[in-house]
């Protein structure tokens, strides 16, 4: 996927550069809406009855997931994210999460899309620390 240089056992780092992008998959089902709601305790009823609109936040951190955990990756801060919602999302929709690398300096700046079907439910961009990362 990403270039890895291993320095010992324990440690490696991750070299990227600006266009690195990776998308993954996720069903939002009734049970992730109420969970979140749970958690969260935003229980406006938009949330519930028969076509559940999915909490915004929780696809934010379905996002964040993607960035802390796979590009950049481990080791990622967020220092700030911008955010918009142009379409609704709801529970039984299969959500495409994008995640691109579009600037490196002191801080990495990745766009970001979640889109169902042909409609993007929320875009955006973040910006991230991570000192385990070389950039080219």
């Amino acid at each position: 996927m990403f270039p890895m240089i291993k320095l010992s056992r324990r440690f490696s780092i991750k070299v990227l550069a600006v266009g690195d992008r990776i998308m993954i998959l996720k069903h939002i089902n009734k049970t992730d809406i109420d969970d979140f709601a749970r958690l969260s305790g935003d229980t406006n009823y938009i949330h519930f009855g028969d076509r559940p609109l999915v909490h915004g936040v929780y696809l934010a951190g379905l996002v964040s997931g993607v960035i802390g955990t796979k590009l950049p990756g481990m080791g990622s801060v967020l220092v700030s994210k911008n955010i918009r919602f142009p379409n609704a999302c709801y529970a039984g929709d299969q959500v495409k999460i994008e995640v691109e690398i579009q600037s490196i300096r002191k801080l990495i700046k990745c766009g970001f899309w979640c889109i169902v079907g042909d409609k993007v439910v929320m875009e955006g961009t973040a910006n991230v620390i991570n000192k385990n990362i070389i950039t080219i």
